[in-house]
């Protein structure tokens, strides 16, 4: 199959369900085909607000109790901007990361109780970079969490972010796209 293949928001769209993306790295508007998308909130704040995911996620909090889309993604960038800007694990990136970490407790406080949540990095990094395959930047953290999932599991398997996709359509009882290269990461069900 010609590539780009139907992302996760396009086989949802397909299946029938509502999909809503709230990002704050502009590059992410081209993460679903034209008309697949129920709803796209995007801020340009990453670079100029330190205190910019949680703008993103005050949206995302807002939206999803009172629309309860059955998928929506949540980008926070202002801590790859941190890694670039200051290097990744010095000071100003770990305060950023205290910044991070008390937006992502705001969003996973509003979401309603039926939701699953998934939350990664798209990569680490070194000094101010990242893409180099070293373990700094290639080993990042992938947690599952709600119904359905085993409480105070670790996971056994290395995991791929390619396993994302498929594990997401698992959760939402879809059939993953065939030519998606990842796997369903079928040990953290309950």
């Amino acid at each position: 199959m010609a590539r780009p293949l139907p992302g996760l928001v396009d086989v949802a769209h397909a299946a029938g369900m509502r999909s809503a993306v709230f990002h704050n790295w502009e590059p992410l508007r081209d993460l679903s085909q034209p008309g697949s998308l129920s709803f796209s909130y995007f801020r340009d704040n990453c670079y100029t607000d330190p205190d910019g995911d949680q703008v993103i996620v005050d949206e995302a909090v807002r939206f999803i109790r009172n629309d309860q889309p059955d998928f929506a993604f949540v980008y926070l960038g202002t801590l790859d901007v941190a890694g670039h800007n200051h290097g990744w694990m010095s000071a100003s990136y770990l305060e950023q990361l205290a910044r991070v970490d008390g937006a992502l407790g705001t969003l996973l406080a509003g979401l309603p109780s039926a939701y699953a949540v998934i939350v990664n990095s798209d990569h680490g990094g070194h000094e101010r970079n990242h893409g180099a395959d070293i373990p700094e930047d290639m080993l990042v953290p992938w947690v599952v969490a709600g119904p359905g999932i085993r409480q105070g599991y670790e996971i056994r398997a290395r995991v791929s972010l390619l396993e994302t996709a498929p594990t997401i359509a698992r959760l939402l009882g879809i059939k993953p796209h065939p030519a998606w290269e990842g796997r369903c990461v079928d040990e953290v069900f309950a």
